[in-house]
């Protein structure tokens, strides 16, 4: 099965392992680490994915601009460096002001920008909003793993919502509810419900910090940088028959915070 690029869809296989890391809000130290596991020990052969939510620092030095710089530049030098929209990503689409603990995070990364280029600020967000909206939304593996920033979604019927999922425009439910549901609103027959319509058995994603992971029936909750304690990426094992979420824990890996 060759990997294939389908709307806001990525099908990845003819490989064999696939690493996926979520979260890195502008931590560009943990951005580094995960690099160098990815061009050293797997000599870039390997597929990565990074889950979105590349931006906004969460009270560390805001290492935003030189992750953001540095991805786009992987991005159309590799062709297995993938990414994914997260909701902090979205919010400079839409103009929708995103808050964490009080702060506003969108104002702080256009201040962000202020501070790098000066007067050519304007112009570097809108071209970071341009390659944004380049960005897909899911990652399906070839052994039936489903991969997103957030979610799952009510709206989403099956692959082919999820591949054209940017026609109703990113303001409508099925969009903002990949990007930014939480367990909670969702329960875990949700998951096996979204997890049949995309013909998938384990489903992986970021959006809420974690003690390294977090296991809710057949979804995981991978925390690579922002974390609610140690710091995980998943080690896929392309190759392994996957029925259900806790195949994927023998194939988590720890960095040191």
């Amino acid at each position: 099965m060759p990997t294939k690029h389908m709307g806001s869809l990525i099908e990845v296989g003819g490989s064999e392992n696939l690493l996926v890391v979520t979260d890195l809000h502008g931590n560009l130290t943990d951005f580094k680490v995960y690099l160098k596991i990815w061009e050293e020990d797997y000599g870039r052969r390997s597929p990565i994915v990074f889950t979105g939510d590349f931006i906004h620092s969460m009270g560390y030095e805001d290492g935003s601009v030189e992750i953001l710089e540095t991805i786009r530049s992987y991005y159309k030098r590799y062709k297995n460096f993938y990414l994914l929209l997260g909701n902090h990503e979205w919010s400079h689409i839409t103009g929708i002001d995103v808050y964490k603990g009080g702060v506003n995070q969108s104002l702080s990364f256009e201040k962000l920008l202020m501070e790098k280029f000066g007067d050519n600020w304007m112009e570097k967000l809108e071209s970071y909003t341009r390659f944004f909206k380049k960005l897909p939304f899911a990652v399906k593996t070839k052994n039936r793993v489903f991969i997103s920033h957030a979610g799952p979604s009510r709206h989403i019927k099956g692959l082919d919502d999820i591949i054209n999922i940017k026609e109703d425009g990113y303001q409508a439910p099925a969009v903002y509810e990949m990007l930014w549901n939480r367990y909670g609103s969702y329960l875990e027959e949700d998951i096996d419900e979204f997890l049949r319509r995309v013909d998938c058995n384990a489903m992986i994603v970021g959006h809420t910090p974690v003690d390294g992971f977090q296991l809710i029936g057949n979804q995981i909750i991978l925390s690579s940088s922002y974390s609610a304690g140690r710091k995980a990426y998943i080690n896929l094992d392309l190759n392994a028959e996957i029925e259900n979420s806790q195949d994927l824990i023998p194939m988590i890996e720890f960095i040191q915070a």
